[in-house]
């Protein structure tokens, strides 16, 4: 591309339209030429990407240059939504189908579904639309009841609590933006989300966590919890989920936590070590320490045996003690 348009890729995601590679000097005859070249990529009908580009792009930032095609190609004006909201506000898309793109539109009596792309019917509230990278899309907080209402549960709870991490100093929107769209399909389902939705999980492991703890019946942590040794008034440690009643403490092992600590300069033993040693303290202290990790999730009468054996072992510990 030359440099001019270049730049303008570069703030649509990537992508740029045939009529503004004409508009930039471009003939259709050399679009066409660069396409079967497998220089650029027919992203869509009349939208490309360098393939030099699209070759690197994670599944997400191909979704969204997809958007921005998307966006820019309808005559009527629509506002990227659902999952394609999520991925333009950097929410978790953990479960969802990033092979349509979503977009919701005032002028339409009902939803439809065409070339790759779900067009839905809907209202849309001033508050409940922002502008990220010269795209319009739903906020934070609606997307993650839209996702909500589209995905069920345990997606919603996990694009909801970083939903929640983003507006933290209106706690109370989600429940707002719930109210004026609680006769809508699938707002049942994003009210139990938005009940269960807490901004203290960190990562898509942690929400997901919650969410087995939740369907295996046991009770709700309070998630990354502080544990203070009495006799100095020092904190030991930050704990993923803290089982107040029970003595008990709930780590999700999650590789990234590792690499992340590698990446300080410290070696995989010496980062298992400092592991072990955080985890003995917590014992040392009267804690049950019970770990899961990601290919577990799913398994939630596992889970549910686990911990249940650890508030026991810490019950028996704790008539000891008495």
């Amino acid at each position: 591309m030359t440099p001019r348009l270049a730049c303008l890729a570069a703030t649509q995601g990537g992508v740029v339209l045939r009529r503004q590679a004409v508009a930039h000097g471009y003939s259709v005859t050399e679009v066409e030429r660069l396409c079967r070249a497998g220089t650029w990529v027919r992203i869509r009908r009349g939208a490309y990407v360098e393939r030099t580009l699209w070759t690197v792009m994670t599944a997400e930032a191909r979704h969204k240059a997809i958007v921005h095609a998307v966006i820019l190609s309808l005559v009527e004006p629509a506002v990227a939504s659902h999952v394609s909201a999520g991925v333009i506000n950097g929410l978790p898309t953990w479960g969802y189908d990033l092979s349509t793109a979503h977009v919701t539109r005032g002028d339409l009596h009902s939803p439809r579904t065409e070339a790759g792309v779900q067009h839905h019917a809907a209202s849309l509230w001033p508050d409940d639309v922002i502008e990220i990278g010269g795209v319009a899309a739903t906020s934070p907080v609606r997307t993650a009841i839209d996702m909500a209402r589209l995905g069920g549960f345990e997606r919603g709870v996990v694009a909801a609590d970083a939903a929640f991490r983003l507006s933290p100093d209106d706690p109370e929107a989600l429940l707002r933006c719930l109210d004026r769209m609680r006769d809508w399909p699938g707002a049942r389902d994003a009210g139990r989300v938005v009940e269960f939705a807490d901004p203290r999980s960190e990562s898509v492991g942690e929400s997901r966590n919650r969410v087995a703890f939740e369907l295996a019946g046991l009770p709700r942590p309070v998630p990354q919890d502080h544990i203070v040794d009495p006799s100095t008034g020092l904190i030991v440690a930050r704990v993923d989920f803290h089982f107040l009643e029970h003595a008990t403490i709930g780590e999700f092992d999650g590789r990234q936590k590792y690499r992340g600590e590698a990446q300080d300069g410290l070696s995989a033993a010496e980062v298992v070590w400092r592991e072990k040693r955080r985890e003995d303290m917590l014992r040392d202290l009267g804690y049950e320490v019970c770990r899961v990790i990601w290919p577990e999730l799913d398994m939630v009468g596992l889970i549910r045996n686990r911990f249940l054996t650890a508030f026991e072992r810490a019950s028996k510990r704790r008539a000891v003690l008495i």
